[in-house]
């Protein structure tokens, strides 16, 4: 029930205010919201029933039913929720400040302000809003004990959680006690009581003495209760350095169940009601661990179990074990070191026919498997990941810290794909692309930088590593120029009908010639360079191509004024010749001689006929052009 809110200010009649019954009944409704509001309290204090805090101030998420707890940075109450800290003070695990809970939120009068609800019953609230929204959490209906919840804050559910810490008991039908209880509940434990079979896993009519009367398990066999020797394939070489039986906890169901201990210094083992030393003692019995418990001594009569069975070569399943030999003094001599206190000498019997071991622990209720890490260890010896201490030394349990060794992890490749981790951001990985490797286009040249195979590689004519990219060096490779034409002496453009394809005509009879020019490139090209012109030949008429007459002129890139050259030079000295023989319509390439050229020069030259011998209805040429080489 919610407490009607105290008038501070009682407003009376004022002079010219309208009679009317809002403003007649004013000043007696505020008297009667006051009484009211101490009648509320009064029935609160005579009941007894439930303690309040009021107009405190509360987080604006808070609504009527979450627990809270004092934050003293927002000096006001937040919503609690269940969770440990480490203390570096203290060095150990404590509840952290939003684990004590002071109060439930019962009203909210504004935003930041209202009333909590410190102990004790209420006969009706409804809980709905308090219940968090997870599975097992109860509902408003659901009689039980409540605790407050480690996933949702301010809420409660009905299912413990690892850190348990009761809030309040809901009967169901609308009401409630509430009464928090923050106590350390780190320190709750359970104690448990194990009787261990002390028996072998395996053939149980006879043991095996061998050397220094050492006990082995005989057909040893996993589907049976008791002890395995350390090496059996079960515990997947989980033993520790030392190990000579290994307990058959998967046949112990009771104890595999609550296994392992923790802290595992817990752990106490009897031995016909004498204590083993265990674990970190001198020269330990056994050794408690998170995969099992393990057992160190062999000699005869230090197994986990009394030599009371027949030696195995002994064709007798009911033949006693021979006894050690005696001393003087009638004492048994042990070939091992026993404890004197397993003989329990009576004068008649050395009791090697029993054998009991018990064990005992304390579990914490807190510090267990499904709540905090145990132990902490690489997956593997050639894990990158380290767990280490504060001091960086190896290290599985305690203040540990990771780190990660990159060397000892294989190296796999090549491993396909242009898309890499390029870096780390929070909790991102980020990748991006890469060029994965290169392959050099026309006119391109890529150069490995470094030693090949380890700085870069070429894998089907791909390049990948550290490269140079450059233009192919082609400045000493042939190259071919067009000619442009300069002048037509007596020489026809003409057009064959028949075969449809343009031409040069020399006409025969009379004189003709073709004058053109060629440029060379100043920039890009080797020395010395050399030059030949060639041409195609097409007859109009069966015959022999005619002795024509190639001459140049060469004109150099004036680095200075320079006077053009007088005269022409002959190509080849008398003229040069073709040697080709054509029929009709049929065509073929002549070239000349080659000739000195220079980078940057312009080579004017000019083909002549005399318009005599060779085709009686003349030639023509097709294409024509030059060819620039480095001279040999």
């Amino acid at each position: 029930m919610a407490l009607t809110p105290w008038e501070s200010l009682i407003k009376f009649i004022a002079d010219g205010e309208s009679v009317k019954a809002s403003v007649a009944n004013r000043a007696p409704n505020s008297l009667t919201n006051r009484t009211q509001y101490l009648y509320d309290r009064m029935q609160d204090l005579a009941a007894g029933e439930a303690l309040f805090f009021h107009y405190v101030k509360i987080e604006a998420d808070a609504v009527p039913g979450d627990m809270v707890y004092f934050d003293e940075t927002y000096n006001g109450y937040k919503r609690a929720i269940a969770a440990v800290e480490y203390s570096e003070d203290n060095g150990w695990y404590m509840l952290a400040p939003s684990a004590f809970v002071v109060g439930m939120v019962y009203q909210k009068t504004n935003t930041e302000t209202g009333h909590l609800l410190t102990t004790g019953a209420l006969r009706s609230f409804d809980l709905t809003n308090a219940i968090a929204s997870v599975s097992g959490s109860g509902s408003a209906t659901t009689a039980g004990a409540y605790f407050l919840s480690m996933q949702s804050a301010g809420k409660i559910t009905l299912m413990r959680p690892a850190i348990g810490i009761y809030m309040l008991y809901n009967r169901g039908d609308g009401g409630i006690h509430f009464a928090p209880t923050p106590r350390d509940l780190l320190e709750d434990h359970i104690h448990y009581k194990f009787e261990l079979y002390a028996k072998p896993a395996g053939l149980a009519n006879c043991i095996v003495r061998g050397d220094g009367q050492r006990h082995q398990v005989v057909d040893p066999d996993s589907s049976l209760p008791g002890w395995l020797p350390a090496n059996d394939a079960i515990f997947n070489n989980a033993a520790p350095d030392g190990a000579l039986f290994g307990y058959n906890l998967a046949l112990h169901p009771e104890l595999q169940r609550v296994w392992p201990p923790v802290p595992s210094g817990s752990v106490y083992i009897e031995q016909n009601g004498y204590g083993l030393r265990i674990n970190e003692q001198t020269r330990p019995t056994v050794i408690v661990d998170n995969s099992g418990l393990w057992w160190m001594e062999d000699c005869y009569g230090m197994a986990p179990w009394a030599p009371v069975y027949p030696v195995c070569e002994s064709s007798s399943s009911s033949q006693s074990p021979e006894p050690p030999e005696s001393s003087s003094s009638g004492d048994p001599l042990w070939h091992c070191n026993i404890p004197l206190e397993y003989l329990e000498l009576d004068g008649t019997s050395n009791r090697l026919d029993e054998k009991t071991l018990v064990l005992w622990y304390s579990k914490m209720i807190y510090l267990s498997d499904p709540n905090v890490v145990t132990e902490l260890s690489p997956a593997s010896d050639t894990s990158p990941i380290i767990v280490l201490d504060c001091n960086g030394v190896p290290a599985i349990a305690g203040k540990l810290r990771l780190s990660l060794d990159m060397s000892v992890m294989d190296i796999e490749e090549p491993t396909d794909g242009y898309k890499v981790v390029k870096s780390f951001s929070a909790d991102k990985i980020q990748r991006g692309p890469i060029v994965e490797g290169l392959q050099p286009g026309p006119g391109a040249e890529i150069v490995g930088v470094g030693t090949d195979g380890t700085d870069w590689e070429l894998v089907d004519g791909l390049y990948r590593g550290k490269l140079q990219v450059q233009l192919e060096d082609t400045t000493g490779d042939p190259k071919e120029y067009q000619v442009s034409l300069v002048a037509l002496n007596d020489v026809l453009e003409d057009y064959d009908n028949v075969n449809q394809f343009f031409y040069l005509t020399f006409p025969s009879g009379r004189p003709s010639s073709i004058r053109g020019r060629i440029e060379i490139p100043r920039l890009g090209l080797s020395t010395p360079l050399r030059m030949r012109l060639w041409m195609w030949f097409v007859g109009r008429s069966a015959g022999a191509i005619p002795t024509l007459t190639a001459t140049y002129r060469r004109y150099a890139e004036p680095a200075v004024p320079t006077v053009l050259p007088a005269v022409e030079t002959d190509i080849t000295v008398g003229g040069w010749l073709p040697g080709v023989t054509l029929a009709a319509g049929q065509y073929a390439e002549a070239q000349t001689d080659f000739f000195t050229v220079a980078m940057g020069e312009t080579v004017d030259f000019t083909l002549s006929w005399t318009g005599v011998g060779g085709l009686a209805n003349g030639f023509g040429i097709m294409r024509f052009g030059s060819r620039v080489e480095v001279t040999p």
